[in-house]
């Protein structure tokens, strides 16, 4: 029978004595009351609701809108979108079913590979975020340039760089058997008690660096660079009897950027900062229900990426009305628009211009 090493902080995993299954555990680690598994789980489960619906509507509406199709930025969008379904789909109801269970249910195997999946989607959507920030930067910053820089082989082949360096630094920790099931997280991860001396302490400073630090620098510099040209220009206008629309959409502009930068730190901050004090401290060093408030934080980035990095953006926007008022996403819910009212909204569709920080991720 195959074992899986449990870790539950307040206690000591003693590798000496070899793994404990889960069935050594199964009277010990009942340490969440009914009302926090089912508050929880509630929790979760509209994570993985809204993670599901928004990124399947974010790639739906790309696809199906030529005009939001045919933009390089887009591909970064998609990627994005596509990281986030996955790890709602493929991570989320792992954790859900050892949430309700209380305990973990699905072998060892699934153990190792949930852990490196966790890991390579959290990377991958990091560095996809830097990405996107780039994107509007030289959109906004250098757009003469930003044709012959940012081309579609040159977006491809970062998402395809994100992808490979998601997968190395997921897979290390699996290859090295240094997972085991993290009964507060309610996910599989780092037994960082255990492997400290082994090199965990290097992976994950690595890790931390490359994957988490460097993408928080870049994001940070680039939506700086680009409030302040969007500021600049907006006092220029100022001084000119400026028009008042074109002034409320730069402001929006950069009140959405603010609130990318703000979310990005608040979901992913707690997950990494949590993970350090484990590793230089004790994994018992921090009250339980933190390792699992930065845990859920974590998931939440997948839920609200699409809200940020979509419903900010007036061409979005329209193309969420068209999908939903002519029932593209939920045919037969949705009774079809009158060919008058289609062609109302093409023409307005048309019509629509779009300036250049709009026609980037970033707006």
């Amino acid at each position: 029978m195959e074992t899986l090493p449990i870790l539950q902080v307040g206690t000591e995993h003693n590798t000496t004595d070899g793994p404990l299954t889960e069935n050594d555990l199964a009277g010990s680690i009942g340490s969440r009351n009914a009302l926090g598994i089912v508050l929880s789980a509630i929790f979760l489960i509209i994570i993985i609701c809204l993670s599901i619906l928004g990124n399947v509507t974010v790639i739906i509406a790309i696809m199906k809108t030529p005009r939001l199709r045919e933009k390089t930025s887009s591909i970064f969008l998609i990627n994005l979108s596509a990281t986030d379904l996955l790890n709602a789909t493929l991570v989320m109801p792992g954790a859900l079913v050892s949430l309700i269970a209380d305990r973990w249910l699905l072998g060892m195997y699934w153990c190792y590979t949930q852990c490196a999946l966790n890991y390579w989607f959290i990377i991958v959507s990091m560095l996809t975020l830097a990405m996107i920030s780039i994107d509007g930067f030289y959109a906004v910053i250098h757009p003469l340039h930003y044709m012959n820089i940012i081309t579609p082989k040159v977006t491809r082949l970062g998402i395809c760089y994100a992808w490979f360096q998601g997968c190395v630094f997921a897979l290390i920790p699996a290859l090295y058997r240094w997972v085991v099931y993290d009964y507060w997280e309610v996910v599989c991860a780092i037994d960082w008690d255990s492997y400290r001396p082994n090199g965990a302490l290097t992976y994950v400073i690595v890790a931390f660096i490359l994957c988490f630090l460097v993408p928080s620098i870049v994001m940070t510099y680039c939506y700086t660079r680009i409030c302040r040209v969007a500021r600049q220009k907006a006092a220029r206008r100022e001084g000119g009897r400026p028009n008042a629309r074109k002034h409320i959409n730069d402001k929006r502009v950069i009140q959405s950027l603010v609130l990318i930068v703000v979310i990005f730190f608040l979901c992913m901050t707690p997950f990494c900062v949590t993970k350090l004090i484990k590793i230089f401290t004790s994994t018992s060093a921090l009250p339980p229900y933190l390792y699992l408030a930065s845990a859920w934080f974590g998931y939440l980035a997948s839920a609200t990426n699409p809200f940020v990095y979509a419903i900010f953006r007036r061409d979005f926007r329209q193309a969420f009305a068209n999908l939903f008022c002519r029932g593209q996403i939920f045919p037969g819910l949705v009774p079809a628009a009158p060919d008058a009212s289609n062609r109302q909204i093409d023409a307005q569709h048309r019509r629509q211009t779009v300036s250049p920080a709009a026609a980037t991720s970033v707006c």
